[in-house]
């Protein structure tokens, strides 16, 4: 039933944003964050991240498990921060909806409430930014074929006729399954790679052209980490096909 009703919040969302080339800086890409703030500004002042000139892709689950999920949710406002929407914004949209907040608490939305288990944070303007996010990015490249970013198992097509044809139960299972080790290899045409979550992992791998670069920032600090990677990482993984290694 539940996922009945997280699928119907997708209505409401872009599906496909298309970007415009970075001529003036550098793309990165960051995968799971789940509210770990100040790890996420340690990553960036690690690449001189510039947000005048350079732009942060996001592959969702902003939220959750870590305690600044808030402060996170404030990147939302800056002109160099893109996210794709992940099942954990869903969690939190879908019980602001129903006013029914125990099955968001349970999957890691308890940084939210008091011991009391009431809310204690203002999350009015975080849902408006989270309402704003597509479901996925298609970037252009400078150098290379265009790089697509999507949370969760990347759409084939990966197109905009394909987002626009694809059932909400389908887009979905793009945002709450991610890649498997198992899966197909598949090749999404024309673009260089897809960027996407996936299980937590000791390094970023890949299947085909998809990139799985979520390390598990939900296990921090005991395992896990995050990390900003550059187009040339992303597609150096592609070329060797990295094998999966789970972090736990």
């Amino acid at each position: 039933m539940q996922q009945m009703a997280l699928a119907r919040l997708l209505s409401g969302f872009r599906r496909l944003q298309e970007l415009e080339a970075n001529h003036g800086g550098k793309d990165y890409f960051v995968g799971d964050i789940h509210g770990q703030y100040d790890k996420l500004q340690q990553a960036m002042a690690k690449v001189d991240f510039n947000p005048r000139q350079d732009r942060l892709f996001s592959t969702g689950n902003l939220i959750d498990y870590g305690n600044d999920s808030l402060r996170v949710l404030s990147l939302l406002s800056r002109d160099w921060f893109f996210a794709v929407v992940g099942i954990h914004e869903l969690y939190l949209l879908d019980a602001l909806k129903r006013d029914h907040y125990l099955g968001w608490y349970t999957q890691g939305g308890n940084w939210a409430f008091d011991k009391k288990l009431r809310i204690n944070v203002d999350l009015a303007q975080a849902s408006e930014y989270l309402t704003r996010l597509p479901i996925a990015y298609r970037i252009e490249q400078k150098k290379h074929g265009d790089i697509g970013v999507i949370s969760g198992l990347p759409l084939q097509p990966f197109t905009p006729e394909g987002f626009q044809q694809a059932s909400l139960n389908a887009l979905y299972r793009c945002i709450q399954s991610g890649i498997s080790p198992d899966q197909k290899a598949d090749i999404y045409q024309p673009l260089s790679c897809i960027v996407c979550g996936g299980p937590a992992a000791q390094k970023l791998w890949a299947k085909g052209n998809a990139v799985a670069i979520n390390q598990g920032a939900r296990y921090l600090p005991a395992k896990g980490k995050i990390q900003l990677n550059k187009v040339k990482k992303l597609l150096k993984i592609v070329h060797k096909q990295t094998a999966y290694q789970p972090l736990i």
